[in-house]
């Protein structure tokens, strides 16, 4: 059982003791000693080959090849650095984009959310038929609480910012109101004090808050006293009751959580149905499948406990009550963009696999009078396969490493790329994980082929011709173009999903806001006054202050800035007009805004009279509609003097005065919906707790933003102007994640156009010197230049039309990927898939017109003499 832990000297030792106890034994019966020995030596057989087996039997044979086929490896690359260094670079742009994106990935898709068991966490919704979107009223949630089975617990949220008065002045911060199961159903626990009680979760409980880790750190200095100190918060004091651990900053990266302080009674009556989001926390053994059919149980529950009035008017027609797990609600926005980049990353790493794989082929080809030589002195078939092998494994190492540094810096670029709306990442050890993997499988794939091509090679022949005649066989030729194809094929599917993200950003870019940005300010400001009057008296100072600052044209507030929100929705009806069926009364936007409002925008009149100061509560209630509030509600009429309500029991009835043009309000993407506009002036309620301030200036706006704030300031100190920025940065904005989709996906295609052209220029060449005998006799009969070259490009072309006729195959193929990030562009659009199809065209035919012309200057007679 020691055997293999022997020394090949002890094995030498005990091979000739046997010898010469056989040698004795003959002698003894009466050979001579020297006849004796030879024939021990003939009986025991061949000694080296013995020694041989001995040495293999007490050995990893394989690990023993694979070192020496990799120091082999070391130095044929280092004989050829200039081929080594093309191949590394290759592999590395493959490995540092799909690295890159697979962090992404990974810290959004795949990684699970930091709560314990977050597979049972699901965030919970209604659809609600009338209103026609997703929508979680407070009501609601309070009766699938009480009614709820096989639901471990149940909880509501909504996020808003607060206004903390800090040392050094308010600051708006970003807060999660939360009912008290809410750190139940995530399952998180503060890392020190306490979470909220039953009484501070009652409407009218005391003000109670937990700081986030990041908040207590700096904004605190992490003092270990902060748990029961007291902190201003919206005007009141808050007690400090905990701090949360370090990474927890759920919802909408908190800073600090209070109660909701819901008051259950006044919204399970559904008085004024407060929006909140719910999640649920489902038991162990309730699947998705389970959890949907016991919502889908407590919806009629839920619908009964609605009043009859809403019952009556179609407000509960087609309610839905359903979950999907919170991680996928989370991720909802960029899944569809990250499922689109991967999928490029993937047909990147192919072409990359086939473009080496070319070289490799390449190198194989100049290296068969070698391999011939190596096979006909005895090396086995097998180990010439594993030394290919190995070459290409070391060179996809060298690209693998230079990959994820590359990786490294595309990921500072990312995120410092604001815009994207992708989360912050790091290289971890996922990612290197990752790189690894997949640096091994493409090196694997593009050895594949050479090292498959040297086993069907025959030697002799090999042996009698030079290289280049010797790689002139018909299957590597073929194997090497369907290569080039392939690679032609995947990167005009790149291109075109390229083509089609930049034309839809294009057009988005060019199209028409409905006002005119430039030279506006906007900031926000978080009204905490708590009725209509005193809220009229705080924004009429604001605006007659800031009307007053130099620079400045005129000034107006909004309830829903422009990209930033949407004022509200409403059901409307028409005076002296029948009843519009159930389910199919009209919904339009609402917007509440003050004097000049359009002014400031320069939003066009298209008849009427806009809103004016005059327009105030002793005034006769008026309304001023848009362009597409007009054309459907009163197509084919002048809708001014007509009145609508906005109301159902006891109507108020506001008279329309006015039309405007449309304001794309939710963004260009989306159509400007049918929308009203009332003044504030005119309001009942505080409908100006979160508003936006407009300034049109004369010159640059930004030189505004610090006098501006230290006017507001000193207006009301508890309402600091904030998130201050021009129109035009938020016009920018809103197109910020289209334009990075198209950055992005068209840098790959770029990178994937230019490895497919320098394969189609390897290729080429590589024909050309095959062919340099037959081109050669061809011009000393009398072949003209411009028909070797022709024949050339011919050949050129041929590739590039299977190549174009796979890629646009594949383009329509993943179009219903594609169609997620592109607006108001199909995605079979014939002039985009015609334009890269043309320019894949025009590359090949400058790839091959090198070459070509190469051959066609080539002197006949000097080039057949040194063949």
């Amino acid at each position: 059982m020691f055997s293999r832990k022997r020394k090949d000297s002890d094995f030498s030792r005990e091979v000739e003791t046997h010898i010469e106890l056989e040698a004795e034994r003959l002698r003894e019966s009466g050979m001579s000693a020297e006849e004796a020995l030879a024939a021990a030596r003939r009986a025991f057989g061949n000694v080296t080959a013995a020694g041989e087996r001995f040495h293999e039997s007490r050995r990893w044979l394989w690990w023993d090849h694979l070192r020496q086929d990799l120091r082999l490896a070391v130095r044929l690359l280092k004989k050829t650095p200039g081929w080594t260094l093309v191949a590394a670079l290759t592999v590395s742009l493959g490995i540092g984009a799909a690295a890159a994106i697979f962090s992404i990935v990974n810290a959004v898709l795949i990684r699970p959310l930091p709560f314990p068991h977050a597979e049972q966490v699901y965030w919970v919704t209604e659809w609600l038929g009338r209103v026609k979107e997703e929508v979680s009223p407070a009501g609601d949630y309070f009766t699938m609480r009480e009614n709820a089975r096989g639901i471990a617990s149940l909880a509501a949220y909504d996020s808003n910012g607060v206004t903390w008065t800090a040392p050094d002045g308010p600051q708006i911060l970003n807060a999660g109101f939360v009912t008290r199961s809410f750190f139940d159903v995530l399952g998180v626990q503060p890392l020190a004090g306490r979470v909220f009680n039953a009484e501070e979760d009652l409407d009218g409980g005391p003000l109670v808050v937990l700081l986030s880790y990041n908040m207590w750190q700096q904004k605190f200095g992490g003092r270990v006293d902060m748990v029961g100190q007291t902190i201003r918060l919206n005007r009141a004091p808050a007690q400090v009751i905990g701090i949360m651990p370090r990474g927890f900053d759920f919802p909408a990266e908190a800073q600090l959580w209070i109660p909701s302080q819901l008051n259950e009674q006044e919204e399970r009556a559904r008085k004024f149905m407060q929006v909140v989001q719910i999640l649920a926390r489902a038991g162990p053994s309730t699947g998705p499948r389970d959890l949907n059919a016991e919502l889908q149980r407590l919806t009629p529950v839920v619908e009964r406990e609605y009043p009859a009035q809403y019952r009556g008017n179609g407000f509960t027609d087609g309610m839905r009550i359903y979950a999907r797990p919170l991680q996928q609600q989370l991720t909802g926005n960029v899944r569809p963009a990250l499922l689109v980049f991967a999928g490029a990353v993937g047909l990147m790493l192919l072409i990359v696999c086939f473009n080496v794989a070319n070289l490799m082929l390449a190198r194989a080809t100049t290296r068969r009078r070698e391999i011939a030589v190596r096979v006909a002195l005895g090396a086995p078939r097998r180990r010439i396969v594993n030394q290919l092998a190995a070459e290409s494994l070391l060179v996809a190492l060298l690209g693998g490493a230079a990959g994820l540094g590359l990786a490294a810096v595309a990921i500072r670029v990312l995120n410092a790329a604001s815009e994207s709306g992708l989360p912050q990442v790091s290289i971890d050890s996922a990612t290197a994980a990752f790189a690894f993997c997949a640096t091994v499988l493409c090196g694997l794939i593009f050895g594949l082929v050479p090292a498959l091509g040297s086993r069907g090679f025959d030697v002799q022949e090999a042996l009698k011709k030079d290289s280049r005649s010797a790689s002139a066989g018909s299957g590597l030729r073929r194997v090497r173009q369907a290569l080039v194809v392939v690679q032609l094929g995947l990167s005009l599917t790149l291109l075109i999903g390229a083509g089609l993200l930049t034309k839809s950003f294009l057009r988005l870019r060019n199209t028409d806001p409905g006002f005119r940005a430039e030279n506006v300010l906007t900031g926000r400001l978080n009204s905490h006054y708590t009725t209509h009057d005193t809220q009229v008296e705080f924004f009429e100072r604001v605006l007659d202050q800031v009307r007053a600052l130099p620079g400045v044209e005129s000034a107006a507030a909004v309830n829903g800035m422009a990209f930033g929100g949407a004022g509200g929705t409403a059901l409307i009806r028409v005076e002296n007009r029948p009843p519009v069926p159930r389910g199919q009364q009209p919904r339009v936007s609402e917007l509440t805004v003050s004097p000049n409002y359009f002014h400031v925008l320069r939003v066009p009149l298209m008849e009427g009279r806009m809103l004016t100061s005059r327009d105030n509560a002793d005034a006769p209630l008026a309304v001023v509609i848009n362009q597409t509030f007009a054309r459907q509600i009163f197509p084919g009429e002048d809708p001014i003097g007509h009145r609508i309500t906005l109301t159902v029991d006891a109507p108020v009835w506001y008279e329309i005065v006015g039309v405007v043009g449309d304001i794309h309000q939710g963004g260009l993407d989306q159509p400007a919906p049918p929308t009203y506009y009332v003044s504030y002036l005119q309001q009942k309620l505080a409908v100006f707790q979160r508003a936006g301030l407009l300034l049109r200036t004369t010159g640059d706006p930004r030189g505004l933003i610090q006098p501006a704030q230290k006017l507001a300031a000193a207006i009301d100190p508890d309402e600091p102007l904030y998130d201050v920025k021009t129109l035009q940065q938020r016009l920018d904005d809103s197109l910020g994640s289209r334009r990075f989709d198209a950055a992005l996906l068209g840098s790959f295609a770029a990178i994937a156009a230019l490895l497919a052209a320098v394969g189609v220029y390897g290729v080429m060449s590589y024909l050309v010197t095959l062919r340099t005998s037959e081109i050669c006799i061809r011009l000393a009969l009398g072949a003209r230049p411009s028909q070797v070259l022709r024949a050339i490009l011919r050949e050129g072309v041929l590739l590039a039309i299977l190549g174009g006729a796979l890629g646009i195959a594949g383009a329509v193929g993943v179009r219903r990927y594609v169609a997620a990030l592109v607006s108001g562009v199909s995605t079979v659009d014939a002039a985009t898939y015609a334009a890269f199809t043309g320019a894949l065209m025009a590359v090949v035919l400058a790839a091959c017109w090198i070459p070509g012309s190469r051959a066609a200057r080539v002197d006949p007679v000097t080039a057949l003499r040194q063949d």
